[in-house]
């Protein structure tokens, strides 16, 4: 399947938009993130006829704390608070479920991971099950660590960290090749470890 994965604006970022909303709510999430989108930076995948297949966000700091620092129980908020522009939220990831465990989640993750670090962003925070935390890094070798309770909104849910540098040196260590492809577009001298 050929997907395009793209930051969008105008009247695509309003369908992404709508499409993220609709999912979230047939899934039975909590959706208010609507008071995010002015500080939002929104991703979707497109099928080749044009069709909006999936969205995911970055939510800035300001001017409001995204959900994982401002609605979830974090150990230690001021380490990621101080972080200010270095730091976002990689939100509301949602996918028509007909495409999921395709590719097309870690394709969004791959493009907003790309756009953070191109602009200087350290990390990214997400709130996610434990288990899909473990997913990411048992079997796509990521280095989520949890940084909060379990219990956003009631659901088994936690604010998880992505700090880049120690997903690059895993990645490039475990998998080579996914290294690569991962942070292809991202200028070596930004990357923590080489690309063989």
């Amino acid at each position: 399947m050929n997907v395009t994965v793209r930051e969008v604006s105008g009247e695509e970022r309003d369908v992404a938009i709508q499409l993220e909303k609709r999912i979230f709510e047939e899934e039975g999430y909590p959706y208010d993130y609507g008071r995010f989108d002015a500080q939002s930076r929104v991703f979707a995948a497109f099928t080749e006829d044009g069709v909006c297949i999936g969205a995911l966000r970055l939510i800035t700091q300001s001017p409001l704390l995204p959900p994982s620092l401002s609605e979830c129980t974090v150990w230690d908020v001021n380490e990621w608070m101080n972080m200010e522009k270095s730091f976002e939220e990689l939100g509301t990831q949602a996918v028509e479920k007909e495409f999921r465990h395709s590719g097309v989640g870690v394709e969004l993750i791959r493009a907003c991971y790309r756009s953070g670090r191109l602009r200087g962003l350290t990390a990214m925070s997400v709130i996610t099950e434990p288990e899909t935390a473990a997913f990411l890094n048992d079997h796509l070798h990521f280095a989520c660590r949890q940084i909060g309770e379990v219990g956003f909104h009631g659901w088994d849910c936690a604010p998880f960290i992505h700090v880049f540098s120690e997903v690059e040196q895993k990645l490039a260590l475990k998998d080579p090749a996914s290294y690569a492809w991962f942070t292809e577009g991202i200028p070596d001298d930004l990357l923590a470890a080489p690309r063989n």
